[in-house]
């Protein structure tokens, strides 16, 4: 495969993986901080969840490993055009610091690296998760994997890509979803909360707080940090108030990648559709 066949079919699974999403190869767009035009291989621009969104895709078609100047060049680049996300291929992998510097970044831009290779695994638009009447159209993260396997209290749960179920929850990094259909016991999110709270407070040293979640039109959401001295990590509850059930998406993270995940979360939150399910 010559690099014109390489950028044809980077560009043709971009286009359908964001079919309602304008695809330009080869554009131009002047720097907000150059001041000049930059050239990107592939531009996306559209709206999800009446978000605005850029990405810029930059395919690496060389015989040696992309190292960690290239990244950072990336990066600036996807800086000075604005784009929210990044997604860097290459043909020959990466090495080990300049995949370090993507995964630890922790700018305002989502970016991911992959493989030429690994370009199917790269999801745009996630999975449809369902539980009993109720399902969410749910977005995967710039990077992460939704894996379908139902478990005792999750519909679903998030990961990194390349990473197993296990080998995340061992790094302390990973997400799971889940549902409440409304009742007499919980009909909100605030009544909801206090109903999980009852039995959080059980626990020795918890401490609970409330932060505010994205806005939406017609869905209220709320973030809530628990800290349990007993637990590995920070927990984070992202709840979405729909009209007939609660989405809400539990986040487990190294403090570390505390901001960068908190992004990924409220991504989530900002951009998950609800579903009815009709059984036949």
């Amino acid at each position: 495969m010559d690099w014109k066949q390489y950028e044809k079919e980077i560009s043709d699974y971009f286009r359908s993986e964001y079919p309602d999403a304008t695809v330009i190869p080869d554009a131009k767009i002047k720097g907000k901080y150059s001041k000049i035009e930059r050239q990107i291989d592939l531009l996306i621009e559209g709206e999800m969840a009446e978000f605005r969104f850029r990405a810029v895709v930059d395919g690496k078609y060389r015989n040696t490993k992309i190292d960690v100047n290239d990244v950072e060049a990336f990066m600036g680049l996807a800086r000075d055009v604005e784009a929210d996300k990044g997604v860097m291929i290459s043909t020959e992998g990466y090495s080990s610091a300049a995949m370090n510097r993507a995964y630890y970044d922790d700018s305002g831009i989502e970016l991911d690296v992959l493989n030429f290779k690994e370009l199917s695994q790269f999801h745009a638009f996630g999975a449809i998760p369902y539980s009993g009447n109720y399902g969410v159209i749910l977005p995967a993260p710039f990077g992460w994997v939704i894996d379908g396997t139902r478990r005792k209290g999750m519909v679903a749960t998030l990961y990194q890509r390349g990473r197993t179920l296990e080998s995340a929850g061992e790094a302390r990094e990973w997400m799971y979803t889940n549902f409440w259909s409304k009742d007499e016991t919980a009909s909100d999110i605030e009544s909801l909360c206090k109903l999980q709270e009852s039995y959080l407070m059980t626990m020795p040293g918890t401490e609970i707080e409330f932060q505010d979640g994205p806005i939406r039109k017609g869905a209220k959401t709320k973030l809530r940090l628990v800290r349990v001295p007993s637990y590995p990590t920070p927990e984070y509850t992202g709840f979405v108030e729909f009209d007939k059930f609660i989405f809400f998406c539990v986040l487990f993270t190294p403090m570390e990648l505390e901001t960068k995940n908190l992004r990924k979360l409220r991504y989530i939150m900002r951009c998950v559709l609800p579903l009815q399910v009709r059984h036949a």
